[in-house]
């Protein structure tokens, strides 16, 4: 059975590999298209890495859970293993016992018998012989219960030496059960260990599957990311060649009541990706809803969806200078529009790659990202 996830990463290949770099690079409409399907497959992308996230933590959870019952039936099974030994040891004592009783059965009932074949050997032994050989009525009766005496001690002494054979048999036809009773719970102790194993197996070679899966996709995300960065560069040199609108600097934060930076400019490990990248710019932390405002006076030249950005303004401040407010929760200017420093441009959301409420402040020069901080210190 094919992994679902090898599945759904080929799809996203296939898009991939069937866009095609519109040659007519004076158009900025055909970047603008070409930049909207790198967006969408960078959507597609996204959702899939969710998807497998949260695949990877089930997996990983599962096999938490795997383990712990592992530990616990291991737990079991030696306690099983304990009380089969201890039931085995005490059938086994049992027997002996049984054994012994039998011997002991067996020597009394052959004195017995050697008994009774001397009186046979030396005659016929009656009531009359008795009678005859007595000396006196005393005498007599002396014999008669001495005889009986005899043949009564004999009798209850095979009785109670049976009755003890059979009372041990019944106690260790009962040990025996109880031992068998032991040994069928040790074997089912030992299968289900055994089932708990295998699963762990399976749970490990799945994990696994995943995480080749995450990984072939994080390349193809990484290639996103480049041919996105250079279709950015492009659009960004083409509206640079648009002459008129306002020129100024950038002097306004555009947050005025939150300045608590969560990740500056710099390289990083990507929080969706988990892999080491360049972060352009200031995340500043803010609720859903925060307005926000121009750094400087400029023209809008971008104002829409922007891919990884989510919803985006580009200010162009003129001399090559431009300010980026991606994530928003809602646009508040269009494109073409001049701005005075600090006139509102939308809000603080998290669409596009976002892990939260923020403004993603970015400030480039002649298309490079730099340090947005260095303007306020």
């Amino acid at each position: 059975m094919r992994n679902p996830w090898l599945i759904a990463l080929s799809i996203t290949v296939t898009l991939v590999s069937s866009m095609v770099v519109p040659a007519r690079a004076n158009e900025l409409d055909d970047f603008m298209a070409k930049q909207t399907e790198i967006e969408k497959a960078q959507d597609k992308a996204k959702s899939q890495i969710k998807d497998l996230q949260f695949a990877e933590e089930q997996k990983k959870q599962n096999l938490r859970e795997l383990a712990s019952q592992i530990s616990e039936a291991k737990i079991a099974l030696s306690q099983k293993d304990s009380a089969y030994l201890e039931a085995k040891a005490i059938v086994e004592a049992a027997e002996k016992e049984l054994l012994a009783k039998q011997k002991d059965l067996e020597n009394r009932q052959d004195a017995l018998n050697k008994r009774v074949r001397a009186i046979y050997e030396e005659g016929n032994f009656s009531y009359l012989d008795i009678l005859f050989q007595a000396r006196d009525l005393s005498d007599l009766i002396t014999r008669l219960d001495y005889f009986e005496a005899l043949i009564q001690n004999d009798q209850k002494l095979l009785e109670t030496l049976k009755i003890e054979k059979e009372n041990v048999i019944q106690k260790t036809n009962e040990l025996k059960e109880k031992r068998d009773l032991a040994e069928t719970t040790r074997k089912e102790a030992v299968a289900a260990k055994g089932v708990l194993e295998s699963k762990k197996q399976e749970e490990q070679n799945s994990l696994v599957e995943v995480t080749q899966a995450q990984d072939q996709l994080f390349t193809q995300i990484s290639k996103l990311e480049k041919d996105s960065k250079a279709l950015e560069e492009k659009i960004r040199q083409l509206q640079a060649e648009r002459t008129g609108g306002v020129v100024g600097s950038i002097s306004y934060w555009p947050l005025p009541d939150y300045h608590t930076i969560s990740s500056p400019y710099g390289w990083r490990i990507h929080p969706i990706t988990k892999a080491k990248s360049l972060h352009t710019g200031a995340d500043i932390p803010a609720p859903s809803g925060t307005p926000i405002y121009a750094a400087g006076a400029g023209t809008v030249i971008y104002s829409g969806w922007y891919g990884a950005y989510g919803n985006t303004v580009i200010v162009d401040h003129g001399k090559g200078l431009s300010s980026m407010y991606p994530h928003q929760s809602k646009i508040a200017v269009p494109n073409g529009q001049n701005l005075n420093a600090g006139e509102l441009v939308g809000y603080v959301g998290s669409t596009g790659w976002s892990t939260g409420p923020h403004l993603h402040f970015e400030v480039r020069v002649n298309g490079n990202p730099t340090d947005p901080l260095a303007y306020f210190q």
